[in-house]
Parts: structure tokens; sequence; C-alpha cells
């Protein structure tokens, strides 16, 4: 097994405003696209190739990839022109495929744990497909996995509105992780030119013929659905990283960020290339700063994600949001969420001088690309 194919072709509708400029696939995780950790861990369990099923904004996507030479991997596309469903995507690229068995992830899943060791799971079992799955412990928003804990045959694989909890109770339960090991057989269970679902029209019958295996990962996992699963995503990944290194290791920190010996960094953070933070400044926890982002004296920020070339004046406080590329923040602002529901500034915003952006109880505040805020929201 030396391939796989990551789904890239998401509008990211949940993700809004983020993903009116940049794929969903294409949304930092600790600094790195989402797929590209993806593709990281492929290749560390072996994987050669990747074919990338593109549609929304592929050309985007094409032109930070390219041909994978910076990864040390063959990447191939295909393109989705119309929605296919997940397995109609996977059939365009069965050409790629068909020669031996091979990883199919969706790309809009974090995760870190041991994919090579989900190979040998696979091959030991013989099944057609192996889903890896994830106990978690309200399975309400997942498609659910019923599995023989035995023999880990999976006897149904339940979409998120198929599920009733027993008695009407939410219990933890094993989901489905988006992580695939599949035999080429499966093309055989794809109509070609149709938009077929693999979730609820094949895997149900490769279940029936008792080829279907269920994979509980023992890492990290995490969507990327909404902006509140962005931010956790980006903090279990963090400190899963943290983990992995020396255990003096509390941040991570590039070491051409230039940090004023004044301000204070709360771990865990992550702070990219080239950041310049000014004196008396309180960093985290729970931040994520990308590159070439510059942070005036006395600002705050705590949970929250700074994407790259972002500038942060002089007494700013940011809490529960998320800053896109390129914004302007200007001095003495005050931007915070309310619990899950966020601030989320679009790419290119600037916010004029004294003013507050503060999230309701109710939905998180969004700004779109490219605004000016002349005035507060609260």
């Amino acid at each position: 097994m030396t391939r796989a194919i990551i789904l890239s072709g998401g509008w990211g509708t949940r993700l809004r405003p983020l993903t009116c400029t940049i794929p969903k696939t294409l949304i930092p995780i600790v600094n790195k696209p989402v797929i590209e950790r993806q593709m990281l861990l492929l290749k560390s369990a072996g994987v050669k190739e990747i074919v990338l099923a593109v549609s929304v904004m592929d050309d985007v996507i094409k032109r930070y990839f390219k041909e994978g030479e910076n990864l040390g991997i063959k990447i191939h596309y295909t393109l989705e022109k119309h929605p296919k469903g997940t397995a109609g995507a996977l059939k365009l690229a069965e050409s790629y495929l068909k020669d031996d068995n091979f990883f199919m992830l969706n790309g809009d899943v974090v995760l870190n744990y041991d994919m090579e060791d989900m190979l040998k799971f696979h091959e030991k079992y013989k099944g057609i497909g192996t889903i890896a799955g994830k106990t978690v412990e309200d399975p309400s928003r997942f498609g659910v996995l019923i599995a023989n804990n035995e023999t880990h045959q999976l006897l149904e694989f339940l979409e998120k509105d198929e599920y009733s909890p027993p008695n009407g109770k939410i219990v933890p339960m094993p989901i489905n992780a988006g992580v695939y090991l599949l035999e080429p057989e499966i093309f055989s269970f794809i109509e070609p030119n149709k938009k077929v679902s693999i979730e609820r029209e094949v895997f149900p019958k490769v279940a029936k013929e008792k080829k279907l295996f269920y994979y509980p990962i023992s890492g990290i996992w995490n969507d990327v659905g909404k902006p509140h699963d962005l931010i956790q995503a980006n903090i279990l990944l963090m400190n899963d990283l943290i983990k992995s290194l020396d255990g003096n290791v509390k941040n991570l920190v590039d070491y051409s960020a230039d940090i004023h010996p004044s301000s204070e960094i709360h771990p865990p953070c992550t702070i990219g290339e080239n950041v310049v933070i000014h004196g008396n400044c309180k960093i985290g926890p729970n931040v994520v700063i990308g590159d070439n982002v510059l942070i005036e004296n006395n600002a705050e920020l705590s949970n929250c994600l700074i994407y790259n070339e972002v500038y942060i004046s002089n007494n700013v406080k940011i809490e529960k949001a998320i800053i896109a590329d390129n914004c302007n923040i200007r001095e003495n602002v005050i931007i915070k969420g309310n619990n899950e529901n966020l601030v989320i500034l679009a790419s290119y915003v600037e916010v004029i001088s004294n003013l507050e952006l503060i999230a309701p109880k109710t939905i998180s505040l969004s700004v779109c690309h490219h605004e000016v805020v002349r005035e507060s929201m609260k």
C-alpha cells in the first residue's frame, strides 16, 4: 500500500466567512493546512502517492501543493465538476487506486495516530474496508458505528439522521472518523457517472457481506465542521505535538520569533515564523499565531487563532476569536467571543481604534473579508 485519496472538494459552509477566500481543506491547523497535516501523517505510514479529489477553489489547492515536491509525495488531482458524493468522487480516482489497497480520508478531520497500525489491522482481518472510529461522548452529530467488539466486524453503519440513542439517552459511542482503508474491490460497489454516498449506499452493502471492519483510534481526532471545532482541533493537536517533544517544552515557538522579555507566554501556545511581540503582552493560554505577525505593546490574547500577516496594535484584547490572514486591528480594540460563539474576522478585515466586538450568547459574530469595521458590535 503506497497510495491514498483525500476528499478535498467541500464548500465549508459552516466555516464561513473564513472559507469565502480559502478552501476548507487549506484552513490552518497549528500553522499547516489541515490536509497537509493529513498528508504528512500518511507519509509516515509509507504512502508515496496521494490523490486530491478537488472541486471548490481547486486552483488554489493546486497552486499551494503543486505536484507535492515540497512534501516528498507525488500528488495527483481529480476534478469534480458537479457534486458526485463521497463514493462518486472516489470513483473518479479509480485509475490511480485500482491496483492495491489504499487510505481514503475526509479532508476536514484533524488526527494524529499510528496509521501504519491501522494498515496491519486491515491486512489481518482481510476485509474490503476498514473504518476508523473514535468514541465520543455525544455521537448525535456524527455517523455511528455498531460493531462486534470481539470480531471487530462492523454490523451497521448509521448516518447521524438514522441513529436514535437507546431509551432516548445519549451515551458514548464510536463514530465514523472519516478515515478508511479500502481494497480495490470497493469500486465494484459504486455505479459510475452517478452521485453516490459511500457512507449511505456503499458501506451498508459491504457490511451485509461481512467484509467491513472497525478500527478504534487511540490517538487524537477532531473534525473542523464549525468555528468552535476549529479552535478545539488546534488546541488538541498543539497539546499532542508538545507532548511528543522534550518534557521541558511548553510551547511551540519558531526560532525566528522576536518576543520582548517583558511579555508573558502562557502555555500552550504556538508562535510562527518571523513573529514580533512587543513589550508587556500576555499571550495564552491556547493561542496559535501564524507567520509574519506583529503584535504591539500591552496586547492580551487567549483562546484564539491568529493567521498569517496580521497586525495587532497597542492595548488590544482578543479572546475566543479567529482572526484570519492580513487583518489589521488598531489600538484599544476589544474582541471577545461568548462560550462557543466566537468573533470571526475573515481575511483583510480592518478594525478601527477604540471599538468593541463582542459576540452575543446565541450566535457567533462574523465580519466578511475586506470589510472595515467602523463602529462597535455587541
